[in-house]
């Protein structure tokens, strides 16, 4: 994408400064992203994103939430207070998005600076910082009705759909791979009931539908230079949902040490410190709200985040690698072994991580004078 493509988009936007040049940016793989540089130094920068619609076909209905969502979080902002809330930037005509002749997508937000990112947890002040920052999302979101929000992805986190997919993968078997992944089909028949209580227990009306993020990983928190979250970002996926999947999604990613397609299972472990810090920061912040079955289930959401990730790479790797990218043939197996073996590592520490979050809950409650 050339610079010229990139400035004829820039000039459908109402921006202040002046286009100077453009270059890709992030590290997503869904859109496509670029940091647009203007001449002037007391002038913001910008960033644009080609709209991948074939993975967000409702690219009206998500730019809408985000929109919604954003202007709701502003106004409940104080003045003095240093975190930041994503700005979608207007068209020349009033709209949250730009459509260009050949039917691509385009949006623009204001650069956030220093804008910082981890991909991993560097220390436990991050990890606090990062429960703190997906608390407060929910939060200042917790007054707006779950059904004015479109689900943009229907059954994103619906384990009952996962699992019912996996089977008929497993029966069809398409790509002749069932027979080498026996054992971890086997270990996801055994994990389902455990994980089905969630679901039975939102059904019942146990616990609340709420506006979330949807897909907490670390890099969608911005940092400044000492560490403080200062915006959460990424707001594609925010939807109805519970707070048992963003809790339980970062804790996922954030609290695993090694990476996602680790061959060597020794070699994965789970960060008690991290699970802690993220805890703590999660929990001030919801504590005020939360209910008792939700602060109950904290710790298996973690384990019902990992099982769905990595029931969906193994159902992808026995379709023959049909959904997410491979750098080689044996990765999404790999993921799911990985995952799989994240969930051992949890359910080990589970009476742990139950004790941290009630203790955390007390004391952020006889702060509160509660």
């Amino acid at each position: 994408m050339s610079d010229s493509n990139i400035k004829e988009v820039f000039s459908k936007f109402k921006t202040a400064g002046t286009f100077f040049d453009a270059g890709p940016t992030g590290s997503g793989h869904i859109h496509k992203t670029f940091l647009v540089r203007t001449a002037e130094k007391d002038k913001p920068d910008f960033i644009i994103q080609w709209i991948n619609h074939h993975v967000f076909p409702p690219v009206h209905e998500m730019m809408s939430n985000i929109r919604r969502v954003s202007r709701h979080i502003r106004k409940k902002r104080k003045q003095d207070e240093p975190a930041e809330v994503l700005e979608v930037i207007e068209t020349r005509n009033n709209k949250s998005y730009y459509t260009d002749s050949e039917g691509n997508h385009w949006r623009m937000y204001r650069k956030l600076d220093p804008g910082i990112s981890y991909d991993i947890v560097p220390n436990n002040k991050v990890a606090y910082e990062a429960g703190k920052a997906f608390g407060q999302f929910i939060g200042d979101l917790r007054d707006m009705p779950a059904d004015e929000i479109f689900p943009v992805i229907p059954d994103f986190h619906n384990i009952e759909k996962r699992f019912k997919n996996f089977t008929e993968a497993v029966r069809e078997d398409k790509a002749q791979r069932v027979r080498e992944v026996k054992e971890e089909i086997e270990f996801a028949g055994r994990a389902i009931e455990e994980m089905l209580v969630i679901p039975r227990l939102e059904r019942e009306g146990g616990l609340p539908v709420r506006v979330t993020h949807n897909d907490t990983k670390l890099n969608n928190v911005l940092f400044d230079e000492n560490d403080n979250a200062v915006c959460v970002i990424d707001l594609d996926t925010v939807m109805p949902g519970l707070t048992l999947y963003d809790f339980g999604d970062t804790i996922r990613t954030a609290a695993n040490t090694a990476e996602e397609d680790e061959a060597d299972l020794d070699r994965i472990t789970f960060s008690i410190p991290v699970f802690k810090a993220y805890s703590d920061g999660f929990i001030e912040k919801t504590a005020s709200f939360l209910t008792q079955e939700e602060i109950n289930l904290l710790p298996l959401s973690a384990r019902y985040m990992t099982f769905i990730m990595g029931l969906r790479f193994l159902t992808d790797y026995i379709m023959g690698d049909v959904y997410y990218s491979i750098g080689y043939k044996e990765q999404n197996i790999r993921r799911c072994r990985a995952q799989f073996r994240l969930m051992e590592l949890m359910n080990e520490k589970h009476q742990e991580c139950k004790e941290i979050v009630k203790q955390s809950v007390t004391r952020h409650h006889r702060a509160a004078g509660e």
